[in-house]
């Protein structure tokens, strides 16, 4: 056979080197280069966004529905329905979703698309309008992927962190940006402020409300919730900490509708923890903190199930609990006369208690006040939306204490104070509440007290509790002194303070 020089002689010989190479690669003398190729390609395309995108995004779901603008006088534009939309996060396998209340205010019918695209309508089970946050609630058609958590009361301007949510409808959309800023005071309206915003340049837009900002390490950090009007780069975000907190109590809520226990407890971080030193390191790995009993009360569920003062909680049925609203969502669906297994560690030791439920009445909460050092009281939001619901009504004597006395509160866990008073702690052994900030023009900004003191005493009262302060504030036109004053006693970095307090 014959071959012609330029073309068919040089066919044969490229036919014989591809036989050539496809022979050793198949006996491995050489490496398939194809495979090696595609994943340098894939990690080089693959960053901490998208990294955070993938562990989270099927924890975001996208809403829509529509409003009826009731506000409007005019009589032409009365009742005008128009479409609404905003992003939710999933706190809860069952379909639990935290959400800005003025994403879901006034929608008739709340429509929710999951990441896989399930639609689904979802009812609005809970809210806190002096947050601007809601609770809705779907029923799922299997358990669903809930968001990562992080924290924020260590937020560093500058850091990186992306935004998913559903910007003018674009569903499962990511921006990125920095964090630009923290404790940002932000008028929304004349009845809503966020007092302790996270300030970002990640591009918000209508849609984007209620969904999360992620950090470097894939965990949410805040809420999206507001935009600055004719500014670009200027959006705003609810702390994680705030929602964690008021998430919380709103699922306490839900769940003291069905069952009580008894218990009231507190969150703690395990690195400054009393406790972290007595857990074993099976239980304490990848834990931020500890869930501790602070009170229990006498002759209840929690009492009789033999559940002591300075438990840590570590399960409630098949929930691990690992923070407060692991704490509320465990509770939820469980009726009362239900037994479930407490497990708990006491001295080094877990045990397994059952606890028979009792049965629901409304004004007992599961939770103390928060630990965080950075959640301010918000001005009320008195939408007229719904009735108000059991924690709205506390919220409301706070608010009076905000509007009597001019400082908003939470009380300090027991186990911190007694760290901070030790030297003083047999004279003054009940507790007390931390200022988190003082309104102006009030009777308390007209003395030298400032935010983050504990205030142990007011005239002739104690303030451990929220109900003290409260109790103080709706006597307080009854109070009469001859220098028409009246002594508080705070601590201060550790050190013991006296000063004084107009009673008008």
């Amino acid at each position: 056979m014959f071959f012609n020089g330029s073309t068919e002689a040089s066919s044969f010989k490229r036919i014989i080197c591809f036989l050539f190479v496809v022979f050793l690669a198949a006996y491995g003398i050489i490496p398939d280069l194809t495979d090696s190729v595609s994943v340098d390609a894939s990690e080089s395309r693959s960053n901490w966004a998208t990294k955070a995108y993938e562990q989270n995004c099927e924890a975001v779901v996208c809403i829509q529905g529509d409003k009826v603008d009731e506000l409007n006088n005019s009589s032409k534009d009365a009742g005008k329905s128009y479409n609404g939309m905003g992003t939710g996060i999933i706190i809860d396998e069952r379909g639990y979703i935290v959400t800005n209340f003025h994403v879901v205010e006034g929608i008739r019918k709340i429509q929710v698309t999951t990441f896989d695209r399930n639609v689904y309508t979802a009812n609005l089970v809970a809210r806190d309008t002096d947050t601007d946050l809601a609770i809705i609630k779907i029923n799922a058609r299997q358990q669903l992927k809930t968001i990562t958590l992080g924290r924020s009361h260590d937020l560093i301007p500058g850091e990186s962190c992306i935004a998913i949510g559903n910007p003018y409808g674009y569903a499962f959309s990511l921006t990125d940006g920095r964090i630009s800023g923290i404790d940002r005071e932000v008028d929304v309206n004349d009845s809503l402020v966020y007092r302790v915003a996270i300030q970002t340049n990640t591009e918000i837009n209508p849609g984007n409300s209620g969904g999360p900002l992620i950090n470097v390490d894939g965990e949410m950090i805040g809420i999206n919730a507001a935009i600055r009007q004719g500014a670009a780069g200027i959006a705003f975000a609810i702390p994680i900490d705030q929602v964690t907190d008021v998430a919380a109590k709103l699922l306490a809520e839900i769940a003291e509708q069905s069952n009580t226990h008894g218990l009231k407890v507190y969150q703690e971080e395990i690195e400054n923890s009393n406790h972290s030193s007595s857990l074993p390191s099976s239980l304490s790995r990848g834990n931020r903190f500890n869930v501790v009993v602070e009170s229990v009360e006498n002759n209840s569920p929690a009492a009789e199930a033999g559940i002591e003062k300075g438990d840590i909680i570590k399960g409630i049925g098949q929930y691990h609990i690992s923070n407060k609203l692991d704490f509320s969502r465990a509770l939820i669906d469980v009726k009362y006369r239900d037994d479930i297994a407490f497990s708990i560690l006491r001295n080094s030791e877990t045990l397994d208690l059952a606890v028979s439920l009792g049965p629901p009445h409304k004004e007992q909460f599961a939770q103390s006040g928060s630990s965080y050092s950075r959640n301010g009281m918000p001005k009320s939001a008195n939408s007229g939306f719904a009735p108000k619901t059991a924690v709205q009504k506390k919220n409301n004597l706070d608010d009076f204490v905000w509007e009597t006395l001019g400082f908003s509160y939470t009380p300090m866990p027991e186990e911190e104070y007694k760290r901070m008073v030790a030297q003083y702690l047999s004279e003054r052994p009940h507790g007390g509440v931390v200022v988190k900030a003082i309104r102006e023009g009030s009777l308390m900004a007209r003395t030298n007290i400032m935010s983050g003191d504990v205030i142990v005493g007011i005239h002739e009262w104690v303030t451990t509790s929220q109900n003290d302060v409260r109790y103080i504030a709706k006597n307080w036109s009854n109070i009469r002194t001859p220098k028409g004053t009246v002594e508080i006693e705070l601590f201060r970095d550790g050190k013991l303070y006296f000063t004084e307090i107009p009673l008008k």
